[in-house]
């Protein structure tokens, strides 16, 4: 399996020639990158070469600042949470034990408010699987269902909390991207480096939450 790395960020390069993309091993790279490797001065490491689900969406010549991916369920939250269900559960059961002489059809309204906690944490978790990459000028998000959002930085109309991943969702005119809690820090910090030094207008996006550099 080959996987594309692109070059650093235009201020991480060297003087001259043409900018090109060098498709390397996924075991490896061809100067010996390994994960944790910066592809921008001030950017969050990432964790190696840029899969080519993601590269495939760069344009041309477009340099990678910073890439993560959140492709795993935490599942001991999840746990914790449907034990403290059952506990509750079993707590009602010794204070009324004809909790359960109900019908079975009945059964669900005790079961629900008992589970629905960690029902609904892992529905989040499960939702929140997804790649992010942060260009010098762009964010691009490839969600679970493998559908793939990109916003440009002065696209971003407003800055929100997400309710369906716990993260940040960043508005434009016509695209929004989800950015998931376990990479919503990251991507602000690379974001930063590429808008450190830019001007803002009085009129800028709207950000209640203070989230964006």
């Amino acid at each position: 399996m080959t996987q594309l790395r692109l070059l650093p960020a235009p201020e991480d390069r060297s003087e001259g020639g043409p900018v090109e993309a060098e498709v390397v091993d996924a075991s490896g790279s061809a100067d010996g990158a390994v994960a944790g490797q910066r592809f921008a001065p001030g950017a969050p490491p990432s964790p190696g070469p840029v899969p080519m689900a993601l590269a495939r969406h760069l344009r041309m010549g477009e340099p990678t600042v910073w890439w993560g991916e959140k492709h795993r369920i935490e599942r001991g939250p999840m746990l914790w949470l449907a034990g403290a269900g059952l506990f509750v559960l079993l707590f009602a059961t010794l204070l009324a034990p004809e909790l359960w002489d109900q019908p079975l059809a009945d059964l669900w309204k005790p079961l629900v408010p008992a589970l629905a906690p960690a029902l609904l944490y892992a529905v989040r978790q499960y939702l929140s699987l997804r790649a992010v990459l942060v260009t010098d000028s762009s964010v691009i998000v490839r969600d679970f269902r493998g559908r793939v959002e990109r916003l440009a930085f002065r696209n971003v109309r407003r800055v929100r909390r997400d309710f369906v991943t716990g993260g940040i969702l960043l508005e434009g005119a016509t695209h929004r991207v989800r950015l998931p809690p376990d990479l919503a820090d990251d991507a602000r910090d690379a974001i930063g480096s590429q808008t450190r030094h830019t001007l803002r207008s009085d009129d800028g996006p709207d950000d209640p939450i203070g989230w964006l550099p």
